[in-house]
């Protein structure tokens, strides 16, 4: 057989190897910093550039908010639009079933985010 090790040969293995861990540890440690600090002193070299400013420019007044229902023109190309952008979303997905009517549009504003997360969530499971 082989000679085995007796107990204080392999505490000193294991004192050895350890020592070796901990010093490529404090190498590598002492490479980190040193990196960081040259890389902190070249981003300091470097002119900072001046911001552009950009052109200003005239905003026209914002439109008054419509009050009440819409026209019945614009409402019915309002309803076409949606429409069309539903169809053309429930084609792309591969959606099964035949023609679909809107019968309501509603406008919601102003809602919190939990809300709009549970509507989003009712329209998906219905599709």
């Amino acid at each position: 057989m082989g000679e085995s090790l007796n107990l204080p040969e392999s505490l000193l293995v294991t004192l050895i190897g350890m020592m070796i861990v901990f010093l490529g540890l404090t190498v590598l440690i002492f490479m980190i910093v040193l990196l960081s600090r040259i890389t902190q002193r070249l981003g300091q070299r470097k002119p900072k550039a001046q911001p552009r400013q950009a052109p200003s420019v005239k905003l026209p007044p914002p439109m008054p908010a419509p009050a009440g229902e819409p026209e019945p023109e614009q409402d019915g190309a309002l309803v076409a639009a949606i429409t069309a952008a539903i169809a053309l979303m429930l084609e792309s997905e591969g959606a099964a079933g035949g023609a679909f009517t809107v019968r309501r549009i509603r406008r919601v504003s102003q809602q919190p985010a939990w809300a709009r997360a549970g509507r989003e969530e009712q329209i998906s499971s219905r599709f």
